[in-house]
C-alpha cells in the first residue's frame, strides 16, 4: 500500500513534469530525448532497428515542425539584445557577445530551416539538402559561442559556484561532438563516430536540458 509521502512525491513530481511539458522548451527536450533514445535503442535491435528508426525520424519531424512557431520568439530575443546594446547594459563583454552571437545565429538557423522544411514539400524550389546543410553549420556555430560564453561563466565564478554552468558546458560539448561528426567533410572526427556513440552524445545533451528545466 502506497504511504502518504510516497504519494505526495509522486503528485509533486507530476506537478513538475505537467508544468515543464506545458511549455515548449520542455516538450522539445523531452521528444528530442525520446529520439535520440530511440536511435540508441536502435543499436541493440537489429530485428526491428528500421521500425525503431522509423518512429525517430517521425519525433524529429515534430521537434522540427513545433520549431517553425518559435520565431517570433527569436526576433523578439533579438530586439532586446539590440536594445541592452543601445543602452549600454550589456555587462561583460565577452559573456554579452557570444550569447548575442548564440541568439542571432539561431534566429538565421531558424529562417533557413524554414525555407528548407518547405522546400521539402515542393513549395519552394531551393535545394532543401543544401540548406540543411547550412543549418548544421549554423548549428554548430551557436555551440561554438554558447561553449565560449560558459567557459567564460565559469571562469568569472570559479568553478566551485558553477555547478550549473558546468552541466550546461557538457550538454553544449555533447551536442558539438555528435553534430561535428554530421560534418560532410572530414575534419577532426566528423563521420569517424558509430551512431551508438553519436546517439550517446545527443542523449546525454538532451537530458541534461531537460533536467534543467525541471
Amino acid at each position: 500500500m502506497v504511504n502518504s509521502t510516497t504519494l505526495a512525491h509522486l503528485n509533486t513530481n507530476m506537478d513538475h513534469l505537467s508544468t515543464v511539458l506545458s511549455s515548449y522548451a520542455g516538450r522539445d527536450k523531452a521528444i528530442r530525448s525520446l529520439a535520440f533514445y530511440l536511435q540508441l535503442r536502435s543499436t541493440t535491435s537489429p530485428d526491428s532497428s528500421k521500425e525503431i528508426l522509423a518512429l525517430a525520424k517521425q519525433l524529429s519531424a515534430a521537434r522540427l515542425v513545433s520549431r517553425q512557431f518559435n520565431h517570433v520568439s527569436m526576433l523578439k530575443s533579438c530586439r532586446q539584445i539590440l536594445q541592452a546594446f543601445n543602452s549600454g547594459r550589456i555587462g561583460d563583454p565577452m559573456e554579452f557577445f557570444t550569447g548575442a552571437a548564440v541568439t542571432g545565429i539561431y534566429t538565421v538557423y531558424g529562417i533557413v530551416e524554414l525555407l528548407a522544411w518547405l522546400s521539402d514539400a515542393k513549395l519552394l524550389s531551393f535545394d532543401s539538402a543544401r540548406l540543411y546543410k547550412w543549418c548544421l553549420y549554423l548549428w554548430l556555430s551557436a555551440l561554438i559561442n554558447g561553449i565560449i560564453r560558459q567557459l567564460r561563466i565559469i571562469y568569472r565564478k570559479r568553478i566551485e559556484k558553477s555547478q550549473e554552468d558546468i552541466l550546461t558546458l557538457v550538454g553544449l560539448s555533447s551536442d558539438f561532438i555528435s553534430g561535428l561528426n554530421s560534418l560532410p567533410h572530414k575534419i577532426l572526427w566528423a563521420g569517424k563516430l558509430s551512431m551508438r556513440q553519436s546517439a550517446t552524445f545527443s542523449l546525454l545533451a538532451s537530458i541534461i536540458g531537460f533536467y534543467k528545466l525541471w
